[in-house]
């Protein structure tokens, strides 16, 4: 492919290479670039590949969003590197998305369960689909990588390109505040994005709420969205819905439970058994009955219909459909134990884990003990937050470690403990040791809740992932099936 096709779509500001240039790939890392690659010199967190183009010692070209100060590196220079980046991988895959809809799922929680409820809603009403997100990326029902919630441009549109050349029809793809702030999925105009809460998180990256906040909501542009689909009980959910009131050029569709909304659901029932209620969706009456768990999966299936019903699927048919929903693993995972019920979610937010002890609350009949603990390099002011919460909901809070990566543990397990009013808990560093405790501890009837980790299978140490799993630990140690 020619370096001008590659261009196709932007305003190039200098160069001093011939646009008719073979190009043979792309590629970010300034050490694996090799002749006749472009080479996109993007400025990371830890590094700028800017900084390196002297010591690429082949025949490739840059492209950038400054001047090389050496007259020998060819380059390419355009206003926004990021933006340019998703545009040349789509043109490098024949633009994939043109060919497919789109369905993006924007929010701070809810997102991978509302993915995964979409698609199978989809493929049971016959959709040939493909799903991108945290728990991996699908072709057809079939697992194909597992990398970022929302992956870099090269392999989005890698993975666009596997999925069209494989009849998809529609993609259903978890979109992250991460992605939104650094443009990956720039170029894709999303059929339907939903967007699912706001609540606090990645403030390591954001520093602020309202940087945070600001990136989910900059996302509903017709530059990237062309219906959504909003959950007005939310505060930042009802700002979006606003803005968009205004704004004539995306369709607006509204759900919620206690807001005025266009879809919305009724004759609630939430039980050891599962939820019931009756949905509205734009004035489709659906009688749900789910084994699902709680009211923040009522908000998920009440999402997942009204994007489903968006795409053209009603009455008995969606009806039918959300029947054979089935629970995300790690998601609300209830295992049945010897002398109780264990809970492995996923929750690793204040909102996520409230949500979570409060449903587990409703189904246990005597004490709730909950595992949890903080990611470390990661947002530290929500740690004393997760505690309060821990506290306010368990009668008992074992505190361990969770993926602390380079940070000392101690330091994570102090900061979590600062936000303990009483002494009705116990730091136990070692994860598997932690549960084990936690299990000890069970009567019958308890319930022990295991937060943070989900259907994860590492642990991340110092720069290393060491093969574990939550799943395993109580399976081996409260006989749980």
């Amino acid at each position: 492919m020619t370096l001008q096709q590659l261009l196709d779509g932007l305003k190039i500001e200098s160069t001093n290479v011939d646009l008719s240039q073979e190009i043979k790939d792309i590629k970010i890392n300034s050490h694996s670039v090799d002749n006749g690659d472009l080479f996109v010199c993007m400025k990371g967190a830890r590094d700028d590949g800017f900084c390196h183009l002297d010591e690429i010692k082949k025949d490739f070209v840059a492209l950038t969003d400054r001047t090389p100060e050496n007259d020998s590196v060819k380059y390419v220079k355009v206003e926004d590197v990021r933006r340019a980046y998703a545009v040349v991988s789509a043109n490098y895959f024949a633009r994939p998305q043109k060919d497919i809809k789109f369905v993006s799922v924007v929010g701070t929680n809810g997102k991978t369960s509302t993915a995964h409820y979409i698609n199978s809603i989809l493929s049971n009403c016959g959709f040939k689909t493909g799903l991108i997100g945290t728990e991996g990326h699908y072709i057809l029902g079939e697992k194909v990588a597992h990398t970022l919630t929302t992956p870099d441009p090269y392999e989005l549109f890698s993975l666009l390109f596997r999925m069209r050349s494989k009849g998809v029809e529609v993609v259903i793809s978890e979109v992250s505040a991460h992605a939104i702030y650094l443009k990956k999925t720039y170029g894709i105009v999303a059929d339907v994005a939903v967007f699912t809460n706001f609540s606090q998180d990645h403030l390591d990256f954001f520093k602020t709420y309202k940087n945070y906040e600001d990136a989910k909501v900059s996302y509903f542009t017709a530059e990237n969205v062309k219906k959504a689909v909003i959950n007005v009980d939310d505060e930042v959910g009802r700002k979006i819905a606003k803005l968009l009131e205004n704004d004539k050029s995306i369709e607006l569709v509204t759900y919620g439970l206690n807001n005025p909304a266009d879809c919305f659901a009724i004759d609630v029932y939430e039980g050891i058994d599962g939820i019931r209620f009756v949905a509205n969706v734009c004035d489709d009456l659906i009688d749900v009955k789910s084994s699902l768990y709680g009211e923040f999966n009522i908000y998920n299936l009440m999402a997942t219909l009204t994007v489903c019903a968006e795409l053209g699927i009603h009455g008995e048919t969606l009806a039918h459909a959300v029947r054979k929903v089935k629970n995300v693993k790690g998601r609300f995972s209830v295992l049945r134990a010897e002398k109780g019920t264990i809970i492995i979610d996923y929750a690793h937010t204040p909102y996520g884990l409230q949500q979570l002890l409060s449903t587990a609350r409703t189904i246990t009949k005597s004490r709730l003990i909950t595992v949890f603990g903080c990611g470390g390099e990661r947002d530290k002011s929500k740690r004393a937050i997760m505690a309060e919460i821990a506290e306010n909901y368990s009668d008992y809070v074992v505190v361990t470690t969770d993926n602390p990566r380079s940070e000392n543990l101690e330091s994570i397990l102090k900061d979590i403990e600062m936000g303990f009013a009483g002494r009705n808990y116990k730091c136990i560093p070692d994860r598997t040791d932690a549960i084990i405790h936690a299990i000890g501890e069970m009567v019958e009837g308890d319930t022990v809740v295991i937060a943070g980790k989900g259907n994860e299978e590492y642990l991340e140490i110092k720069g290393k992932r060491i093969p574990y799993s939550d799943f395993d630990v109580a399976r081996r140690w409260g006989q749980a099936r």
